[in-house]
């Protein structure tokens, strides 16, 4: 409330301790006008309570002591989430063959994702034997991110999904490394129409006997 006697407010009179057991946190003091600051030492430990201390007998300018000691208690956050997210699972499966030729690929992670960090750019499809990056569009749906192409995939190709390192949790960790994973998409379908190769009897014959079947 008023001007102190600095050389008063020290770690002897300025003292932190864990709640729970009483272990004193080591640190320094120092003064700035009417406010004094403990920094411990290094940082508090997370989800714990901690008891400050300002114990009686500091005094301010005039020389006049402090009357009781002051404390007070205040608890840490959780720890900062400082693990790398990791993909989980994959459809198609890694190595899955027979897949269809408008199929997506999508990669479930460990946890929530920065969804503005799953884009095409993060988030890519290729032919494994190379070639152009096929385009698409990439959406994230809770801890899934799926990547749907514009155009169907071809057919009896192995292509490979990758996952670039850019891709981050909702705590801005990164992951680790490029998580690649490889599919291959079945036999194209038939799509040419049928023609008649030949016919019995052929085209314009003559002289058929009159018990003669047709065949194409």
């Amino acid at each position: 409330s008023e001007a102190m006697t600095n050389s008063t407010l020290n770690t002897a009179s300025f003292t932190l301790v864990t709640t729970a057991d009483g272990a004193a946190r080591s640190g320094t003091v120092n003064v700035s006008g009417n406010t004094a600051t403990f920094t411990p030492s290094v940082p508090l430990a997370a989800s714990t309570q901690y008891t400050a201390t300002i114990a009686a007998g500091v005094t301010d300018a005039a020389g006049n002591a402090l009357a009781a000691n002051y404390t007070w208690n205040f608890t840490t956050d959780a720890a900062p989430d400082t693990t790398p997210p990791t993909v989980s699972s994959t459809s198609p499966a890694d190595g899955a063959t027979g897949l269809a030729l408008n199929s997506s690929a999508s990669a479930t992670f460990s946890e929530a994702m920065t969804n503005s960090t799953l884009t095409t750019a993060s988030f890519t499809l290729q032919p494994t034997a190379g070639g152009a990056t096929i385009t698409g569009t990439v959406n994230v749906s809770g801890n899934t991110a799926t990547f749907t192409r514009t155009a169907g995939l071809a057919g009896s190709t192995q292509y490979t999904a990758t996952i670039t390192t850019a891709a981050k949790d909702a705590a801005g960790n990164a992951l680790a490394a490029d998580y690649t994973w490889q599919f291959t998409t079945g036999a194209a379908p038939d799509t040419t129409p049928p023609t008649v190769s030949a016919t019995s009897p052929a085209h314009a014959a003559t002289g058929i006997a009159l018990n003669s079947s047709l065949s194409a």
